[in-house]
């Protein structure tokens, strides 16, 4: 009993010690208490029922938080479910328009490939030289061949035909697919644009160019220039076989006769008609007979040449084929071996007239058979087949000279005395 009143005792010592050791003023005040009046509680800690509700304030604030976040992040899936949905239905659209896009200008296209729906009209078009696909598909439906001229070019790309096509005037029809106008662009079957021209016989290879410019073929200068190279050799033994100093490689091979040509062809194909006649007309036949005669192809078409030149008629070049022949064969004396045919003087003029200004006074042609001994180096013009046939087959004569007059009357004489009687009665002296 006395033990717990001393322990009392004590413990009221210590709290009063406490008490006397912290300043009253440390105290927080309360309304309506006096600084001195005992605080209902001391403790070492904060109070227990603050603590409590700032805790519970921001565990509310992170659930409201995380609340915020949570439905914000739920409005966002639904905006972008809502936004997938709406471009969804956009590309579904797009796709839609585009597929219903293509497949009418797939069907348009193809049912213009097979000219279905055309009614069979003929027309004509005019492709120009070096025109592109582009140009043709628009020259084609300006004229109605076809409707759709993307389509045609699409199928010409993908046919590989660029680059294939002809220039010229062609008849097309248009019930006429892409093929089969195509196919009628790619060759001359439907050409319309022909010229017929007649080389006569003895025309050389500037005329011949000449004629062929005026008729709108090709230019007169592409066509000297084929004719002087060696473009053919390799597909003619007789132009192989050609040899010495020419002023055209091809002449004399370019055969007399009509032809059909079209409007700006290359002169490639010009020229190869008439030397591909040619080598038509020295048939087996004949290239015997001139094997036979000792001479080459070559040499009986110059002489040929020459007696074409010269002849007024056809019974004429038997008769001056068979001077240059006597000629030729005689033993060289008193200059027989000079054929001193006029023609080959100005060659590859026609005459001293027609030779440019500026040289004509001092010009010398390489052929003049006046200066030179036996054939000249090659053709002095495109001889037909009757001047051939008559270099093969000259008359049986003993005359080495022969002239005409104004009216193309032939005079022949054995010796020089006669011809200058000849040249007298041909008003030529």
């Amino acid at each position: 009993m006395n033990d717990d009143k001393r322990n009392e005792e004590l413990r009221r010592r210590k709290i009063e010690n406490f008490r006397v050791q912290i300043p009253e003023d440390s105290f927080p005040q309360e309304s309506g208490r006096s600084p001195r009046e005992e605080p209902p509680a001391i403790n070492s800690y904060s109070r227990p029922e603050k603590n409590h509700r700032a805790a519970d304030v921001r565990m509310a604030e992170r659930k409201a938080a995380r609340r915020a976040a949570k439905a914000h992040k739920k409005r966002n899936k639904q905006k972008r479910g809502k936004n997938k949905l709406f471009f969804r239905l956009v590309w579904l659209m797009m796709v839609l328009f585009i597929g219903v896009a293509l497949a009418q200008y797939a069907v348009t296209g193809i049912n213009d490939m097979l000219a279905i729906g055309r009614d069979a009209v003929n027309v004509t078009v005019d492709i120009p030289k070096g025109a592109s696909t582009d140009q043709i598909a628009q020259v084609l439906q300006e004229a109605g061949v076809i409707q759709r001229s993307d389509f045609f070019k699409l199928y010409s790309a993908m046919t590989k035909a660029d680059g294939h096509y002809n220039n010229g005037t062609y008849k097309l029809n248009t019930s006429m697919d892409y093929e089969a106008i195509i196919n009628n662009l790619q060759s001359n079957a439907n050409r319309v644009d022909i010229v017929k021209i007649t080389f006569t016989e003895g025309m050389n290879a500037l005329e011949v160019a000449q004629l062929l410019e005026e008729n709108g073929v090709c230019s007169q200068e592409d066509a000297l220039n084929y004719i002087n190279s060696n473009a053919l050799d390799s597909k003619y033994d007789f132009l192989q076989q050609l040899t010495g100093d020419r002023y055209y490689h091809m002449e004399g091979y370019l055969f007399p006769d009509t032809y059909e040509f079209f409007k700006d062809e290359s002169p490639e194909d010009a020229i190869l008609k008439l030397v591909n006649n040619c080598d038509r007309k020295l048939t087996d036949e004949i290239r015997q007979e001139i094997t036979a005669s000792g001479m080459t192809i070559d040499q009986v078409m110059t002489l040929a040449s020459m007696i074409q030149a010269e002849a007024a008629d056809e019974d004429d070049m038997y008769m001056i084929s068979s001077v240059f022949h006597n000629r030729l064969n005689s033993d060289g004396s008193n200059g027989l071996r000079r054929l001193q045919s006029d023609p080959t003087m100005y060659y590859p003029y026609r005459t001293k007239d027609a030779i440019p200004e500026d040289i004509r006074e001092t010009y010398s042609s390489k052929y003049n058979t006046y200066e030179i001994e036996g054939l000249p180096a090659g053709p002095i013009c495109n001889p037909g087949s009757k001047a051939i046939d008559a270099a093969l087959h000259p008359a049986d004569t003993n005359y080495y000279y022969f002239c005409h007059d104004a009216d193309r009357n032939a005079y022949y004489a054995e010796t020089l005395e006669q011809h200058q009687q000849n040249l007298q009665k041909a008003g030529l002296r």
